[in-house]
């Protein structure tokens, strides 16, 4: 994925795959990105076109 396809992962109903062959609701992204600002956490993804993507999540440390 490029960059600016990174960045919109997190919305609701985008897909960075416009070929229409990839099945789904288009909301998985979407649900884990609320999930982790309700935790006070991140999501981080590293994507290298041609090769894959890594998806990170950040959960902060309680005291």
């Amino acid at each position: 994925m490029s960059s600016a396809q990174c960045a919109r992962v997190g919305e609701r109903f985008y897909r960075a795959d416009t070929s229409g062959k990839v099945p789904g609701t288009r909301l998985g992204m979407s649900i884990v990105s609320e999930i982790m600002a309700l935790h006070h956490g991140s999501v981080e993804i590293d994507s290298t076109p041609g090769q894959g993507n890594s998806v990170t999540l950040v959960f902060p440390l309680q005291p």
